[in-house]
């Protein structure tokens, strides 16, 4: 996709805000995914025990070596004063809090004395919050995982930073043949995640203005704390689509990496993995002669090699 495309893609990717089959096709349709798409590895044994499982391992933001990936901005103010209302207010029994609950009612579909029972069972811990608000960006990071792929095999940039300047080797998926996809066909994946919630691949949106991510922020804040299960399922609902949103954004320096990534739906803090089998692996020019004979013995089949 060119730049043109992939800026037809985040405006969709911004206007969505719920899971209407209708606005979900309107954005998947934004999206030409290319026939194949591929990663650059170097060689050591856990990149190739990894090709000899055919695993590809989700990685949250904060282990990328990008220092502008998730191109986000935080309004800390706005976090801060909502802090402190929350701090002064919050008390089951302030007139004006459940005045202010009341309000809500017809925002999140619950009840005042709902949300009040629920805040007594349950009370809403804010005191971390003056201490997590300085590590937000992090606290983003480390709930969004995925996987980055390219859709250029032969680009020279990558080719060089994560192929050890083309000693290593390049993985390509063919992306359109479901046949690449291994979940649900191993006695193992009985209970996989994937298989309930298929992630989706999407094109890097790149900018030169941050995204303002401060109603995610406000979400990842609280979902560290004691918070009732009405008040976290809504502000689930509150930023649906904004860890795509926040995951998609890179500046626009990088646009030259042609990037996808594959988004994991479940916001956990385990590290997961999905199988994909090759379409074929290309070898590094720079490879030493030893290499090549590892890749055979990983993929188990030469004709994935070229």
């Amino acid at each position: 996709m060119n730049s043109t495309e992939r800026k037809t893609f985040w405006d969709a990717l911004r206007r969505i805000r719920d899971n209407a089959p209708e606005h979900i096709q309107d954005l998947l349709a934004t999206i030409k995914t290319p026939e194949y798409l591929c990663r650059f590895r170097s060689v050591n044994e856990k990149n190739l025990v990894q090709l000899q499982e055919n695993k590809l391992y989700y990685s949250s933001a904060d282990y990328y070596d990008d220092p502008f990936d998730t191109f986000i901005h935080v309004d800390f103010a706005r976090i801060k004063e909502l802090h402190a209302i929350l701090s002064n207010q919050l008390n089951t029994d302030n007139p004006v809090f459940v005045n202010w609950l009341k309000s809500l009612e017809p925002i999140t579909g619950i009840s005042s004395e709902q949300l009040l029972n629920n805040l007594k069972e349950h009370p809403l811990d804010v005191s971390s919050f003056p201490d997590r608000i300085k590590q937000v960006r992090t606290v983003i990071q480390k709930n969004l995982f995925s996987i980055c792929f390219c859709e250029d095999e032969l680009n020279e940039t990558l080719w060089l930073k994560y192929a050890n300047n083309y000693k290593g080797f390049a993985l390509v998926y063919n992306v359109k043949d479901q046949n690449t996809f291994l979940r649900g066909k191993e006695e193992t994946c009985r209970d996989c995640r994937s298989l309930i919630e298929r992630p989706f691949i999407y094109p890097m949106f790149y900018s030169e203005d941050a995204y303002d991510a401060t109603q995610f922020a406000l979400a990842c804040l609280l979902w560290g704390t004691q918070i009732p299960p009405q008040i976290l399922n809504f502000s689930y609902k509150a930023v649906m689509w904004e860890a795509e949103r926040v995951s998609l954004i890179k500046k626009k320096c990088h646009e030259y990496d042609s990037e996808w990534r594959m988004i994991r739906p479940t916001m956990m803090p385990e590290r997961t993995c999905i199988k994909m089998k090759p379409y074929k692996v290309i070898l590094g020019l720079r490879m030493p002669e030893y290499s090549p004979t590892f890749l055979i013995i990983c993929t188990d089949n030469s004709r994935y090699l070229s």
